[in-house]
């Protein structure tokens, strides 16, 4: 137990330094693994080598007591032992190399299934469903394809090991007799009791090999962890007060070759999220090894308390590495980095945890209600909280599931601003949210509440610039200008001063395009509608609807407390027969299982029927009462040759057994996974919402390791060691029926004690499986979000809360092994009483019925050897059984997610479905349409009914909680409508499969995802278009200068392509899909402004045939939308040209606009 807690603490507390090299090679399955598999098996060892000593004590005893009854003829059978002895070297030496393959291939399976999980809504939204299933069952293939070849060898290992005391006993008896001895009655039962003394330790010796080889695999892929680079802390330097230094410094990323290595990246120019997280900031696309091209060269920069920096640049410029270099994520390979003061960092893509609010605003800090509210007033988060079901005490989700993407980066400042840090780290803060609220950001927070902080801010946004106090330009891994906004706009030619014409023509373009005649005065007060101060249920529900269709669903759908998380199902009682029914169906069915059982007692009759084939042979080999000559050894040779025999058919029985039981275990091993990663795939997006990725995690890692590998052998050994009790028990009786008087109440006491035990270890058992659960999840969380636990110094924090869930994990162990204990002395008490009961039954009956002489004498050692191993098997039998039953709580928890509800079909299903080629032109209309995300809830869409015209742009716009991606998630049936139809080229959308629906429209989502494999897998994973159109898509998204080759890799969350690069390839996606319907979630958040505007006239020109909705926080992306939709409480508010809604007096767009075009001025 103690040896377990280490390990899981260790390889969590490593997990927090490690590098970024270190956590490129190390996967998030590897490390998952590590904690629930590799920790598991040590703790395995340390309850099995206590069998060593005792076994190989037991040996030497035994033996010498053999010595002591057939002399010389001991040394046969200790010859067989020792000639056993390579051959355990070179079997445990196969099985070392078998299982090193097997978890290698099954870390790549659990990093698949990682990231399947993490982007579970994009494999919805793009119908991958298919591709995806695919792609684990390879891995699962794979597995399993190594799992069997290592059951082969276990199973040739257990079948030697078991035979082995049988080879003793015939090569002693055989010696025995080749040295002209009579084996009588006496010697052969009292040798045969101590040779089935030896058959347990021997029995024991394959699973503590077993045990010790995976152990063996496992302390090396420990020790391989332990040994990666950590990460080195910035130092204060020769800094005397508060500051960062940072001189003539090159920072690089040690990672493998990606896909990236254009002409940007060899010269160092990508910027990266860090550390294979989504929060994180890696730019590691160069080059491997120690010999890494730095991403930034010659970077000098210096900051004192009070100034403002802004970073800009073009994607992939190196903006957020140079943050990642400040934080000592990103190694200085040449040149300084000095920092002195507490740092507080706000990522690109924020850290949430899945926690209220407020525990993710104080980030372990105690609470301060004054800083709290400052914290929350400069962060916009006021009325956020208002609207929330329980303020700031609701349950914000997993990564902040039920929060939008501005959302998510306000609470990330909050808890900047609330740390009260020396140095202030933004990472491209103001794209996330709307422009209104990003002016009153930077001007609350950083110029007012931190203006006296040092400040770095990475931006894409150039409107607030000319308040920096000094602009750092990046291009192309360098910095080549740094000095403050007036003295760069004075430079002719320079980066900055083009961005800033480029940005203020652009802009300037489309206000007199679209927005002629339009007056400037509008105030910002229009646009600030409180809905804070009268909440209703109606803006609570649609406070679901958040900005982002990666989370549609809130925390006010799940009723009007705080929590969001639903709480781990727990079964009570017994296991169900339903479970052990689906095992046996997968197993193979019900003939299948009743197949091995007639193995399990064929092979026990052959053990039996050798035994009793000794007895019959000592009792002929002894003389005569008229011929008192010993018997001739040659005639005893035909008895030799027979008992031979009867071991080489036992000992094949043996190996048919093990075979035939794994290869149905390894049936039903695929066949329950199937059926769980299909459940998954079609789950609803609710469940995902409300179950951590931690719980899935451990049924998909943990529980199918159970089902794998630990059922299939507990099977076997239970059968085993249960029809061995059943015929020791029906053996004893038949030669003495006085036994059967004690037997029966042996057995009741026998019964009640493992009734009481099974109860008891069962429930323990379902709670150690649950409370394993949150000790994944927080290691999932954890390394998601390392970046921003290391800037805030709070590794402290997350270990001391990592060992509290593994001491609260622990206690159900720890009391499970008490129980054991109690279990073990009532089974050896009844042992003891049988073994007793069958020596004086055999005594009575013999002095009743003396004259049953020599034949009854061979009986009788028959059943007194069998008695005397059956306290051994009593205990292994009922240990076997709890073992078996507390298993099947793996298979019961699969089973559960194998019958949970599903979305709809995913094809057409007695109905037509719709034409190849439709849509045709992409006309929508929305008919009376309600939705609520559950039933109970208020609406979040009421009586929606609009026509969007074909190949029409729609711009949508609208405070948070309108509406906005209600809309995306009803057209994408991500939930069903309550009442009403969305119409699309006259085909009911309800009527069709939900492939047949998602396959035609493409969609771009705010919160790009990739996935490890390829560019290609990643931009075409059917593999549907030519290498022209997936290059041509490539250079129409801007991204062809970045990939060098479309099997060029992508690493584990596309950690090798920054936020920008990874936007762009969701729009290469796509743009080589062409669908006749596109859907936009402020697709360019994360994009530079000149990026933005090439992205913009590609889609237009690209898209010009296509109905397009974009949903936008950039006014001036949907300027030139052919009609703009302003949602309002879940309505239409407005919808009409930019024109018509301009001449609109007190118009919601006008508002919107109006304060656009004063915030640009």
């Amino acid at each position: 137990m103690r040896v377990r807690s280490a390990v899981c603490t260790a390889v969590y507390s490593k997990s927090l330094v490690l590098s970024a090299a270190a956590r490129q090679k190390k996967t998030t399955g590897e490390i998952t693994n590590l904690m629930s598999i590799d920790a598991q098996r040590l703790q395995e060892l340390s309850t099995f080598i206590n069998s060593v000593w005792f076994s190989i004590f037991q040996i030497v005893v035994a033996c010498y007591l053999l010595w002591k009854q057939i002399g010389p003829a001991t040394f046969a059978g200790v010859a067989v032992i020792i000639l056993m002895l390579p051959v355990t070297a070179a079997i445990s030496k196969l099985m070392r190399r078998l299982q090193l393959a097997l978890m290698k291939v099954k870390d790549e399976r659990i990093k698949v299934c990682n990231e399947v999980l993490a982007g579970m809504k994009v494999i919805k939204l793009q119908a991958w469903e298919h591709s995806f299933t695919k792609r684990v069952l390879e891995y699962r293939s794979e597995e399993l394809s190594k799992l069997r070849t290592y059951i082969y060898a276990r199973s040739g290992s257990m079948t030697l090991f078991s035979a082995i005391p049988s080879l003793v006993t015939v090569a002693s008896f055989y010696t025995y007799v080749k040295l002209g001895n009579t084996l009588d009655v006496g010697t052969a039962l009292t040798s045969l009791a101590l040779f089935n003394i030896l058959r347990f330790p021997l029995f024991m010796l394959p699973q503590v090999l077993n045990s010790i080889v995976e152990a063996s695999v496992s302390i090396d892929r420990l020790s391989s962890y332990f040994q990666e680079e950590e990460r080195e802390k910035v130092g204060p330097g020769d800094l005397a007060s508060v500051g960062v230094r940072v001189n003539k410094a090159d920072f690089m990323w040690d990672t493998q070759p990606s896909a990236s290595t254009s002409s940007e990246a060899s010269s160092g120019s990508k910027e990266e999220d860090s550390l294979l997280q989504e929060d994180s900031i890696l730019d590691k696309d160069v080059l491997g090894g120690g010999d890494s091209l730095p991403v930034l060269q010659g970077v000098s920069l210096e900051a004192r308390p009070g100034d403002l920096i802004a970073v800009v640049g073009h994607v992939g410029a190196g903006k957020s590495t140079l943050l990642s270099g400040i934080l000592g994520d990103a190694r200085c390979g040449q040149g300084e980095v000095s920092l002195r003061g507490s740092v507080a960092y706000v990522s690109q893509q924020p850290f949430i945890q899945n926690a209220t609010v407020r525990e993710n605003i104080c980030f372990g800090l105690p609470f301060n209600e004054a800083k709290y509210a400052e914290a929350l007033r400069v962060s916009s988060m006021q009325k956020d909280l208002a609207v929330l079901p329980a303020g700031d005490m609701t349950e914000i989700g997993e990564k902040g599931i039920n929060l939008s993407g501005g959302q998510r980066t306000r609470v990330a400042l909050a808890r900047a601003v609330y740390q009260d840090a020396d140095i202030y780290l933004l990472d491209d803060i103001l794209s996330a949210v709307d422009s209104h609220v990003g002016h009153d950001i930077f001007k609350d927070c950083i110029k007012t509440c931190l203006k006296d902080k040092l400040v770095v801010l990475v931006t894409h946004g150039l409107t607030f610039l000319s308040e920096c106090d000094k602009i750092m330009v990046l291009e192309n891994g360098m910095v080549v200008e740094d000095d403050t906004y007036e003295h760069l706009m004075k430079k002719d030619g320079g980066l900055l001063m083009d961005l800033v014409a480029k940005y203020k023509d652009q802009d300037q373009q489309n206000v007199s395009h679209t927005l002629d005649g339009v007056e400037d005065d509008v105030s910002v007060d229009e646009l600030e509608e409180d809905e804070a101060d009268n909440p209703t249920p109606e803006r609570l529900a649609r406070r679901l609807s958040r900005s982002s269709v990666r989370s549609e669903r809130s925390a006010s759908e799940i009723g009007v407390d705080s929590q969001l998380i639903t709480d781990e199902d727990r079964s009570v009682g017994d296991v169900a027969w339903q479970v052990y029914k689906a095992w046996i169906m997968a197993f193979g069915g019900i003939f299948a299982g009743l197949l091995v059982i007639i193995i399990f007692i064929a092979t026990q009759c052959v053990n039996l029927l050798s035994t009793w084939w000794l007895s019959y042979w000592s009792e002929h080999s002894q003389p005569k009462d008229d011929d008192h000559k010993p018997a001739d050894p040659q005639s005893q040779m035909f008895y030799v040759y027979i008992y031979m025999a009867l071991n080489v058919a036992y000992a094949v029985a043996l190996y048919i057994r093990a075979i035939t039981t794994y290869k149905g275990g390894l049936r039903a091993s695929r066949s329950l996974f199937q059926n769980l990663l299909a459940r998954i795939l079609r789950a609803p997006t609710s469940f995902f919402d409300t179950t951590p990725t931690g719980r899935i995690v451990n049924r998909l890692s943990k529980d199918v390791y159970t089902v794998d590998e630990s059922i299939p052998a507990t099977w076997s050994m239970l059968l085993n060691t249960f029809i061995s009790v059943l015929v020791t028990l029906a053996t004893i009786s038949y030669v003495t029926p006085l036994f059967m008087i004690i037997l029966l109440p042996v057995l009741v006491g026998y019964y009640i004690s493992q009734r009481y035990f099974i109860k008891s270890s069962r429930e323990l058992q379902r709670l150690d499986s649950i409370s394993r659960s949150p000790v994944f999840a927080l290691l999932s969380e954890t390394l998601d979000g390392l970046p921003t636990i290391r800037a805030y110094s709070a590794e402290t924090q997350f270990s001391t809360k990592n060992e509290q869930l593994i001491d609260r994990n622990q206690r159900a162990y720890f009391l499970n092994f008490a129980v054991n204990c109690w279990l073990a002395l009532r089974l050896e008490f009844a042992g003891t009483l049988i073994s007793a009961f069958a020596a004086l039954t055999a005594v009575l009956a013999h002095s009743s019925d003396p004259e049953r002489g020599a034949a009854f004498a061979g009986l009788a050692g028959v059943s007194l050897t069998y008695a005397f191993s059956v306290t051994q098997s009593l205990n292994w039998s009922v240990r076997m059984l709890s073992q078996l039953q507390t298993q099947m709580i793996s298979v019961e928890r699969i089973k559960n997610y194998t019958i949970m509800d599903t979305e709809a079909e995913l094809t057409s299903v007695g109905k037509l479905p719709p034409a190849q080629e439709w849509p045709s032109v992409g006309g929508i209309e929305f008919r009376n349409v309600d939705l609520r995300y559950r039933p109970g809830l208020p609406r979040v869409l009421r009586n929606l009914s609009l026509a969007i015209r074909p190949q029409e742009k729609i711009g949508i716009v609208g405070r948070t909680g309108a509406g906005k991606s209600s809309l995306v998630v009803a057209l994408m049936r991500l939930v069903e409508l309550d009442s009403g139809s969305i119409v699309i080229d006259g085909v009911d959308i309800s009527t069709i499969g939900l492939h047949e629906l998602r396959n035609k429209i493409s969609i771009i989502p705010q919160d790009p995802v990739l996935f490890s494999g390829t560019v290609r897998s990643n931009v075409d994973p059917f593999d549907q278009y030519t290498d022209e159109q997936i290059w041509t898509s490539l250079r129409r998204a801007h991204l062809a200068h970045v990939v060098t080759a479309l099997d060029s890799p992508v690493d584990e969350k596309g950690s090798n392509f920054s936020v920008g690069e990874r936007q762009l390839l969701c729009i290469s996606r796509a743009l080589l899909k062409r669908s006749r319907i596109i859907l936009m979630d402020e697709a360019t958040a994360s994009i530079d402004t000149e990026t933005d505007r090439k992205i913009q006239r590609s889609i237009r020109e690209e898209f010009r045939d296509c109905t397009c909705l974009t949903i936008a926080h950039r006014i001036n992306t949907i300027l030139d939308a052919d009609r703009i939709l302003v949602m309002e409480k879940g309505a239409v508010g407005e919808f009409d040209t930019p024109k018509a809604l301009q001449k609109k007096r007190d118009g919601l767009f006008k508002a919107l606009v109006g304060h656009w075009k004063n915030e640009g001025k």
